[in-house]
This record gives structure tokens, sequence and C-alpha cells, in this order.
């Protein structure tokens, strides 16, 4: 796990200026994909559960240095969404188009239940605009994962230690 951290912080990074800096000028359907969200449940999924919570740490927390909400809800909600939707897959059988599909979906509507939740704890106002694009978003991501995640599975394959044989 640790050689992975090497390349969450440079992934992640470079994710977090994308997401704040590029595609709020190209948004699809009026609305920007989570991308660190994507990549975080797709090292997940891939990897599993210990990785993908420092995957998505690594990712929100790039994210909240770019945000204007309280340091760490990024992260918090990132992690317990990352969390909920892999120890759920393991309930389903292994599909490498059908499940990602669904997590994806399951993942996003955790995140920004969670992350919404937070930031109205912590009191900052929330508007019916953002509530009402939880399932275009949801669905949204869905569309997106399959090729984060066959990005993420070539990934994978590049960095995964290969037996020796003798």
């Amino acid at each position: 796990m640790s050689s992975t951290i090497y390349l969450a912080l440079p992934v992640m990074l470079a994710l977090a200026v994308l997401q704040t800096a590029v595609l709020p000028r190209f948004p699809i359907l009026g609305m920007v994909p989570q991308l660190p969200l994507l990549v975080a449940l797709a090292w997940g999924l891939l990897r599993g559960i210990n990785e993908g919570i420092v995957w998505a740490f690594i990712g929100g927390l790039c994210l909240d240095l770019f945000s204007v909400a309280p340091l760490g809800t990024t992260a918090l909600a990132f992690m317990l969404a990352i969390t909920a939707v892999t120890w759920i897959e393991n309930a389903f059988p292994t599909s490498r188009f059908f499940l990602p599909v669904v997590m994806a979906a399951l993942a996003t509507l955790i995140y920004l239940f969670i992350y919404l939740l937070l930031l109205r704890l912590l009191g900052q106002p929330i508007d019916l605009q953002t509530v009402a694009k939880l399932s275009p978003t949801a669905l949204l991501h869905s569309a997106l994962i399959l090729p984060i995640y066959w990005i993420m599975h070539l990934l994978d394959q590049l960095f995964r230690p290969r037996p020796i044989k003798i």
C-alpha cells in the first residue's frame, strides 16, 4: 500500500486542481463531476478498502485546500462514502461493468448526503438547488465511472508487484 501513496499524491493533487480550476468552466449537463471521488472509488474497488480510504482522504484533503468549506469535510465525506461502498461491494458478484456503475451512484449519494449534513452541522447554509442535484449527479458519476475504472485498472496492473519466477 505504501507505494500507492506516492502515486495518489500527485494524481489527487492534479485532479483537485482540474476539479476546481478547469471543470467548472466546462460543466457536463450543468454539473461538475467529482473526479477525485470517482478515482478513489475505482482504486478502492480494485485494491480494497484500505487503499480506497487512503486515496479518498488524499483526494478529499486536496479538494478541501481549494474550497471555502471547513477543512476536512470533503475528506471525511469521501472516506465514509468509499468505506460504505467498498464494504457493500463484497456482497455483490465481481463485475467490471455493472458493479462500478452501481457503486458510483451509491458512493455519490452517500458522499453528498454526508457532505451536506456536515456543512449544515458546521453552520454553513444549504440551498435547495444543491439538494436537487443529488440524483442527477449520481447518474452523471455512473456514466463517468467506467472509463475512470478502466484507466485505474491499467494503472493497477502497471504498479502491482509481479511475482518473481525462478
